[in-house]
């Protein structure tokens, strides 16, 4: 017969690894901006599965059952102390985006704002996890070793606050910025072009609201089918949507064999051909990519650029060897609109 705390902790984790696989799974930001977080996350799940049914596993057989709960409880510490670090020390974007504050990684992570695609999912994993660690750790009569079958009436009412205070925090703070007593709310820029957006499912981009800075990160993915692409997409399939005048920070990774670069410049054709030094070139990945600078693979670099006014742009290739890149579908468009108020970008089929 399995004790309540068994049950408990162990569903908590095993609950905890199934919030992790949604959030490899449905978190785009995961693929556009790939970091060490997706690796992170997958720790987390394969532990947090092994745990979980380590734990249900002895209690259903009575063998070690305090030690299992014990060793899955400070592992939920751990887990509490690396989301609470990932806060304090900013943690969760590139190492090349500009500085953030604490409060707006909390922001990104507690709160749902700054363009977090799943705003519940760190509160889901904090609370599951808090839960556990309490419920473990916490004995019933001062002795610390001592293990019961039944939860006493604070345990039940700790539970409870832990689940209504993190959970209740985002809701929380939107209510109280929507009814004007925090300030807070996005305002879109007037400008002259307005461009609306197709209705096709929307993926959010990061960025900083005070600075008004969206963060994209461009990825040339070794992809043998289909050599000249960005984040594994080709001939303007990949469409970002940027309020008007923002900033945009561009990170640009070659994971590709061949040389790459990206150029950002304004659109003035239906596509790309031959990229080369024109009034329109607007920033370089490297520096002077149009005159045939390049980066190999495994470079990477950047480039930020402010104020960006309203109208369509490309970001494109202008490597021209064997072909001109750009020609032959390494370019994605980039929509600056006052039509949107959060930067986000979508995937047209093909």
């Amino acid at each position: 017969m399995s004790s309540f705390r068994s049950t408990v902790v162990g569903c908590s984790f095993l609950l905890g690894a199934v919030v992790g696989i949604w959030i490899l799974a449905c978190d785009p930001l995961l693929r556009i901006t790939p970091n060490y977080h997706w690796y992170v996350v997958l720790v987390f799940c394969v532990v947090d599965a092994l745990l979980g049914m380590q734990v249900l596993l002895t209690s259903a057989v009575g063998v070690w059952d305090k030690l299992a709960v014990r060793a899955a409880a400070v592992w939920s510490l751990l887990v509490l102390a690396a989301v609470v670090g990932d806060v304090l020390f900013k943690l969760q974007l590139p190492s090349d985006y500009p500085t953030i504050t604490a409060w707006q990684a909390f922001q990104y992570l507690f709160l749902g704002l700054n363009g977090n695609p799943l705003p519940l999912a760190v509160p889901t994993l904090v609370t599951l996890h808090g839960i556990a660690a309490l419920t473990g750790l916490v004995p019933r009569g001062g002795a610390w070793l001592h293990f019961d079958y039944w939860p006493t009436r604070r345990l039940i009412v700790a539970m409870i606050l832990i689940a209504v205070i993190v959970m209740g925090t985002g809701p929380a703070y939107l209510l109280l910025t929507s009814s004007g007593a925090l300030p807070g709310g996005i305002h879109s820029q007037a400008n002259t072009i307005e461009i609306e957006a197709p209705p096709i499912e929307r993926s959010p981009l990061p960025y900083t609201l005070p600075n008004r800075t969206v963060f994209v990160t461009l990825v040339a993915v070794a992809d043998p089918m289909l050599p000249y692409n960005f984040n594994d997409t080709h001939s303007g399939h990949l469409v970002i949507y940027v309020p008007a005048n923002w900033t945009i920070h561009l990170v640009f990774q070659n994971r590709e064999g061949f040389p790459h670069s990206a150029v950002l410049l304004a659109a003035d054709a239906p596509s790309p051909t031959m990229i080369e030094p024109s009034p329109n070139i607007i920033a370089e990945i490297p520096h002077n990519a149009v005159n045939g600078a390049f980066l190999l693979n495994g470079e990477s670099g950047s480039a930020t650029v402010g104020n960006l006014p309203a109208g369509r742009y490309w970001i494109a290739c202008a490597f021209n060897y064997p072909v001109p890149h750009a020609e032959e579908g390494m370019w994605v468009v980039v929509i600056v609109t006052s039509q949107v108020a959060t930067p986000y970008f979508i995937v047209l089929p093909d």
